[in-house]
């Protein structure tokens, strides 16, 4: 889909212009926290994440990367929009869950319009930006017999590590010039609009500030800006052929700026543990007797823990609540999906299906052969936030195609999915679904998962104590 295939194929294009340089090219910069430190000192290229938040300066201007709305077509539209802190790291737009459950790009203009490339929508649901820095690189994994994948970012793993063995990195730099999404022509224009702010005051860590002033010996092109107001298009540094410096020049750059944003996204700002749960952990705190059951049915006859693992890591690292693996839990087609209207990407209409890691892996030399067995698989999410909200009447979209709107309803489909009847029409909504008792086809059925949901034989109120203790693991702060 254009969705990832575009960025990608420009990121690994771009990618490999810096590595011909040379492997000292993916040395990043940043200043020194030392008093006496006067000069950038280079950081190894596998720092790992723990390394990277102890830079505050890193840490502060990846935040200011995070929160600035200039980084988009229309300068409308920040990673903060999609991924709100209040509402557990995912949209922070109630209308738009109730009404698609997908993210809107940059040139949205309304529902009620047409899906095109001057309105812009998505066809997958926004994941949470909390805790998504701690995913690895993507791997492939032997299981007995069955091919397992590990890690990567995006619901279909398609940031995948390889480049610069941080999926998170890589995840950054996809959105902003996404076709769906942040619609900039080119990496140069993220750049150029982080080097030159609107408000330098937005930001009080400004890049050079932290990886150095090289960048500043790049000529930036007379018309940058005129070039930067054409979505989807791209940026010249020079009227004939490739100045093959600059472009160097300017993905690197753009690498530091999405490294800015991994350090920032697994930093206490973003990351904290520092939910109900965690306080439990640390012997702060008790749970009520209905988040004690629902704790002992989320590890236990729900099976919740089997692949949102509850205990800590082999490194210490308190509970993320994820395997990192990806599987198809037979959700049904969200029938309000743009997708199914956008001509202009999809020529399949309601016939469309949303392959996921499948879809992925089929363009990748190396794990084709693996790809029919992962079809209509999608990236297993943290649980943390997963019920945080604003509000109590605000709604969240859950699923990669925002198809369920509360986690009452995700519960009962984990408990009842193989045991209602079907509906009869494949695209009923969740509401409809609900009254009717039923639930619609999976939208990829080969490959559902029958082993660990479907049939959890879990009662009413097993379900209300799952929802209870799911709330606390909402993190209280930022």
């Amino acid at each position: 889909m254009a969705e990832y295939g575009r960025s990608l194929t420009a990121f690994g294009r771009l990618t490999a212009l810096v590595l011909a340089l040379g492997t000292c090219c993916w040395l990043v910069f940043f200043h020194q926290a030392s008093a006496n430190a006067s000069v950038n000192q280079p950081i190894p290229s596998d720092a790992n994440l723990g390394q990277l938040v102890q830079n505050r300066e890193l840490v502060a201007f990846g935040q200011s990367v995070f929160e600035d709305k200039n980084l988009s077509f229309k300068r409308n539209m920040s990673c903060a929009t999609c991924h709100s802190a209040k509402a557990g790291g995912t949209a922070a737009s109630d209308i738009g869950n109730r009404l698609v459950g997908v993210h809107a790009g940059s040139s949205f203009e309304g529902f009620d319009k047409t899906p095109s490339r001057d309105n812009a929508m998505g066809f997958r649901n926004v994941q949470t930006s909390t805790y998504a820095a701690f995913s690895p690189p993507l791997v492939r994994v032997l299981q007995g017999k069955t091919v397992v994948f590990e890690g990567g970012n995006f619901w279909d793993g398609r940031a995948t590590g390889f480049f610069t063995g941080r999926s998170s990195q890589e995840q950054a730099t996809q959105p902003p010039i996404g076709t769906l999404e942040g619609q900039l022509p080119s990496p140069a224009c993220v750049v150029y609009r982080v080097l030159k702010p609107s408000d330098p005051k937005s930001y009080p860590t400004a890049y050079t500030s932290v990886f150095g002033t090289n960048i500043k010996r790049l000529v930036w092109p007379s018309d940058i800006e005129s070039q930067c107001a054409t979505a989807n298009g791209s940026v010249s540094f020079m009227n004939k052929g490739r100045n093959f410096t600059s472009n160097s020049q300017v993905q690197l750059a753009y690498n530091n700026i999405a490294l800015a944003l991994m350090a920032y996204e697994g930093s206490q700002g973003m990351s904290p543990f520092d939910s109900k749960y965690d306080q439990v952990l640390q012997g702060k705190a008790l749970l009520s007797s209905s988040e004690k059951r629902g704790m002992d049915l989320f590890n236990g006859k729900a099976k919740c823990a089997s692949c949102h693992v509850s205990t800590p890591n082999a490194k210490g690292i308190r509970p993320l609540f994820t395997d990192f693996t990806y599987d198809n839990l037979g959700i049904p087609k969200n029938p309000a999906n743009p997708i199914y209207h956008s001509a202009w990407i999809n020529k399949k209409g309601e016939a469309w299906v949303d392959l996921g890691l499948g879809g992925f892996l089929q363009t990748q030399d190396t794990y084709r052969d693996d790809a029919i067995g992962q079809m209509g698989k999608f990236k297993v999410p943290t649980v943390r936030n997963v019920a945080r909200k604003p509000n109590d009447e605000f709604v969240r979209a859950y699923m990669h195609n925002g198809y369920f709107k509360s986690l009452e309803q995700v519960v009962d489909f984990y408990n009842t999915r193989d045991t209602k009847p079907r509906c009869k029409n494949p695209l009923t909504p969740v509401g409809d679904a609900m009254e009717q008792g039923c639930w619609p086809e999976p939208e990829y059925p080969d490959t559902v998962n029958t082993a660990e949901l479907g049939n959890l034989q879990l009662s009413k109120t097993d379900e209300v104590d799952l929802v209870s203790f799911l709330k606390t693991l909402s993190d209280q702060g930022n």
